[in-house]
């Protein structure tokens, strides 16, 4: 079963606006795709469905400012697919998302 319902979940990480995550959130350059999927998970702990694990994880893109990755997620309702992480940097923040979907 593909994951069709999962959403877009983002979190900025900036220094004025969690503090308390600058110390322990690198730049995307420093950041591999077992880091991102750990931003992904806590962001997903806000959402009606969570991501539990993700097997395969691997990176398929990466420059200086964006990274992306996928795997083979299994969520909270036990649902099944591919998952789409992506971390990039905006306006000097770093972003961390997730989708079901690739990204554009």
């Amino acid at each position: 079963m593909r994951v069709s319902h999962l959403k877009l979940g983002s979190a900025f990480l900036a220094l004025a606006a969690a503090p308390f995550l600058s110390a322990c959130t690198p730049k995307v350059s420093g950041m591999d795709c077992a880091a991102i999927l750990d931003h992904a998970k806590e962001i997903s702990q806000g959402q009606p469905v969570k991501i539990q694990s993700v097997a395969s994880l691997h990176e398929t893109s990466r420059n200086d400012t964006d990274a992306r990755c996928e795997g083979n997620a299994t969520m909270s309702d036990n649902s099944t697919g591919t998952i789409y992480l992506r971390a990039y940097e905006e306006n000097g923040n770093t972003v961390v998302a997730y989708q079901g979907t690739p990204f554009p």
